[in-house]
């Protein structure tokens, strides 16, 4: 075994302990650098746009075609940052925090119904001078691009719900229906039992994440408890504007879905569903994920998506 001076031995013993500590007690400052390497490895740059609204952070790498990925209710744009790694070497790949969410100030409450949301969104894309693009987007995210291929369909080139979009209602109660009619609020988090819990309902095997950013995430959400629990108020309760199966007959461009069969906030049996309204549609019902793929298979949904883009035919589409 190789020997090493007393001193080295001592120092290295040190810096070891110091990055423990640091790690343990200093998180938020760990979490920025561990994001920021992740990022940087994906070849994705941290950017700002200044906007009506305020800075608007987002995620850029590539070139091409444009493609703008969108987060889900309380979601970020690092979610996508391990798909959009396979995506940038023959696109250029936007992953945006919507305002309002991520590390973009919060907003009144009103701006969060979805309507406004569409209107917040074509702010910042006229930011970014983005004249059109294909968009990929999950959740509540998945539900205001729809709102926006329907009013401003010249800046769509194409639409994927990525995972279940809010919008189309359960034609067999999901795990989430059931909970909610027992007061239970799965996506709302108040403790570290919460957030905990809230992966499982997300994700059937949940991703890595470093404790640190974890530990970010999980103080920067209870923190905003009140106001998240009012924002969900507002994007389910007070929002006004047309379903996604209302809006999806209109659309012209071409769509994909990819629904997971294990999602437990939204029941598979709205895939076919939504897939029948789309005039130009392609379903792929996947196994091994839940309600944010990009988090669970991200190499595999880079690869359906892609395909897609390139007009692959459904049998290269549909495998699990």
């Amino acid at each position: 075994m190789k020997k090493y001076p007393i001193m080295v031995t001592i120092g290295l013993s040190f810096l070891f302990a110091g990055a423990v500590f640091a790690w343990v007690v200093i998180p938020e400052k760990i979490a920025a650098i561990l994001l920021k390497l992740n990022t940087a490895s994906a070849g994705l740059s941290t950017k700002i746009v200044k906007t009506e609204l305020g800075d608007i952070h987002y995620l850029e790498c590539g070139q091409g075609e444009t493609i703008v990925l969108i987060h889900g209710i309380y979601a970020r744009k690092e979610h996508w940052g391990e798909m959009a790694r396979h995506l940038t070497d023959k696109y250029h790949v936007i992953a945006v925090d919507l305002p309002g969410f991520g590390d973009n100030g919060a907003l009144h409450d009103d701006e969060y119904r979805i309507g406004r949301q569409k209107k917040n969104l074509l702010n910042v894309l006229d930011a970014l001078s983005i004249e059109t693009a294909h968009f990929a987007a999950n959740s509540m995210g998945a539900y205001v691009a729809t709102l926006l291929a329907h009013a401003n369909p010249e800046r769509v080139s194409s639409l994927a719900f990525v995972g279940s979009p809010l919008g189309v209602p359960n034609f067999i109660k999901s795990d989430m229906d059931l909970a909610l009619e027992h007061g239970i609020k799965p996506l709302l988090v108040r403790s570290e039992t919460d957030f905990e819990a809230r992966m499982g309902w997300l994700s059937p095997n949940p991703p890595y994440v470093p404790s640190p950013i974890l530990k970010t995430w999980l103080k920067s959400e209870i923190a905003m408890a009140e106001k998240n629990e009012r924002i969900s108020d507002v994007v389910h309760a007070q929002s006004t504007a047309s379903t996604v199966l209302e809006l999806v007959p209109t659309l012209a461009m071409k769509t994909f879905i990819v629904w997971c069969r294990f999602d437990r906030i939204f029941h598979v049996s709205g895939a076919v569903e939504l897939a029948k309204r789309l005039k130009r549609s392609k379903l792929s019902v996947r196994d091994q994920c839940g309600h944010v793929p990009m988090l669970d298979r991200p190499i595999d949904l880079a690869a359906v998506y892609l395909a897609f883009l390139r007009g692959a035919d459904y049998d290269q589409l549909s495998g699990h």
